[in-house]
């Protein structure tokens, strides 16, 4: 080590700039007539605006979460990420 210290980049919001956390969200999606929610969705979440970010390896499992769904025809269905 030099001594310097490294330097940690914030990843900002592109929408209002401000800084981008780790955390959980909810996320509503409406299909058709359908209703489908999705509970504790990892996710990066601006400090600011509070939108929220997913990443492509959580977006892969959205999708494939909200696929399964589709086949249930339900009106109405509530689901937590890790348990999906």
């Amino acid at each position: 080590m030099t001594g310097e210290q490294e330097k940690v980049k914030i990843k900002r919001c592109p929408l209002c700039g401000g800084e981008l956390r780790d955390g959980n969200t909810t996320i509503p999606f409406l299909i058709g007539e359908r209703v489908i929610v999705i509970r504790d969705v990892p996710a990066e979440i601006c400090s600011e605006c509070s939108e929220a970010y997913m990443k492509s390896g959580v977006v892969d499992k959205v999708e494939s979460v909200l696929d399964k769904l589709e086949e249930l025809h339900s009106e109405m269905s509530v689901v937590h990420y890790e348990a999906a």
